[in-house]
């Protein structure tokens, strides 16, 4: 007997569907009335529990009601749900809940969702039997929690050389199916790692699911072959009911690469020298040996560089190298050091064919005054001819007492 009814309960739920089709007067005489959704917030992963009564808003009656729950993925994982067969519905409030549990899965995105109740029923009109429908939406928020991840992205060059600085994007995503809201991100460097840029804290007020923002920063490292960047992130739920925080560690090879230190080699120019050479050495201080190096030489005033460029063939870690350049002076320039700057350009075994390596390294050249090396040259000069005058005067003088003596002593006789 179960069996039976069953069955008719299906078939009339299916002519009913398929009868539905017509709009008519009757449509939308059925409506929700007492609706509640709870938990509220909904938190994915957990259920939601949808309670209703019906309300016929006619005064004719609805016969063999079935209704039918409707939802878009993900919130229905299997859409449409079965439907349940209502059976009558009396003109007004009807006392009997129905209730729905929905589960909702961990991956659903923060986000307002909407499920639809179909009524679908016959009524008897004086045109005769009449199928209608009424549709009925209920919409609830569902609350996931965020997740924020700290990437680094597109370096330039892609290897991060040893005692060479690096530029580095800092990518904050939000890889969890709820919004972030007042993300914040301190950057921190680790063993022989430096962070050059001034800005080492990042805010972003509003990180939705699956969206990222980039943050550009500028390294070096120093004496490690690998070292990190640490990132402390704190961020809200989108309600700004939860707080979350995570220290995240991003790892970092480091490749040897070679650098260098200047020293002179030599006495500075003079003012007013022209076409004079400046002898310097360079010695490859780094852990990879360089080839192709090509020196340039750029000065201040009152130095000006008439040959400014230089070439070494390979300088290998620890060896050193002379470079000579030739400049000039200004004639009215005045005693003292003077800064230089030495720009390199060169390449590595360890780095791509067409990648050429740069640096730079100051230093500074002693000026001296030609004027006063030559008054001392005249001074010294003057010195050694007076001396010499002296010298030949008391020469004479004693030349002079002795022939006295001699016409003396024949006075005498």
């Amino acid at each position: 007997m179960k069996t039976t009814t069953l069955f008719i309960a299906f078939a009339v739920t299916v002519m009913l569907i398929g009868a539905a089709g017509a709009a008519t007067v009757y449509d939308g005489s059925a409506s929700l009335s007492n609706l509640t959704v709870s938990p509220n917030p909904i938190m994915a992963g957990g259920n939601a529990t949808i309670r209703f009564q019906l309300y016929n808003a006619y005064d004719y009656w609805l016969y063999s009601t079935t209704l039918q729950p409707t939802g878009s993925y993900p919130i229905l994982n299997v859409s449409p749900l079965s439907s349940r067969v209502v059976g009558l519905v009396v003109p007004g409030y009807n006392p009997k809940y129905y209730n729905y549990t929905i589960h909702i899965p961990d991956t659903v995105p923060s986000g307002t969702y909407t499920l639809t109740f179909t009524a679908t029923y016959f009524v008897y009109a004086a045109t005769g039997t009449e199928i209608a429908t009424s549709s009925m939406p209920v919409s609830f928020y569902v609350q996931n929690n965020p997740n924020i991840k700290i990437t680094l992205s597109s370096p330039s060059p892609s290897t991060l050389y040893t005692g060479h600085n690096q530029s580095v994007d800092v990518v904050i995503e939000n890889v969890g199916y709820g919004t972030a809201r007042n993300v914040s991100v301190a950057l921190s460097s680790g063993r022989g790692l430096t962070i050059l840029s001034s800005v080492k804290t990042f805010f972003v007020s509003n990180l939705t699911y699956g969206s990222s923002v980039s943050e550009p920063i500028l390294i070096s490292a120093q004496g490690t072959n690998y070292t990190n960047l640490n990132a402390s992130v704190a961020y809200y739920s989108s309600s700004k009911g939860q707080r979350f925080n995570s220290t995240q560690q991003m790892n970092l090879s480091v490749a040897p690469s070679a650098q260098f230190s200047i020293s002179s080699a030599g006495t500075g120019p003079v003012v007013g020298a022209a076409d004079v050479p400046i002898h310097l050495e360079v010695t490859n201080t780094g852990t990879s040996p360089a080839s192709k190096l090509q020196f340039n030489l750029e000065t201040s005033y009152p130095i000006t560089p008439v040959a400014s460029t230089a070439f070494v063939d390979e300088l290998q870690p620890g060896a050193t190298a002379n470079l000579t350049f030739l400049v000039d002076v200004d004639t009215n320039g005045v005693p003292g050091n003077y800064p230089i700057t030495l720009f390199e350009q060169w390449k590595q075994p360890n780095g791509a064919v067409n990648q050429q390596f740069t640096g730079s390294d100051n230093y500074f050249i002693p000026v001296s005054s030609g004027s006063s090396n030559g008054s001392a040259i005249e001074y010294v000069a003057a010195v050694i001819i007076a001396a010499a005058a002296v010298m030949m005067l008391r020469k004479m003088a004693a030349k002079k007492r002795s022939a006295s003596g001699h016409e003396n002593a024949k006075g005498k006789k």
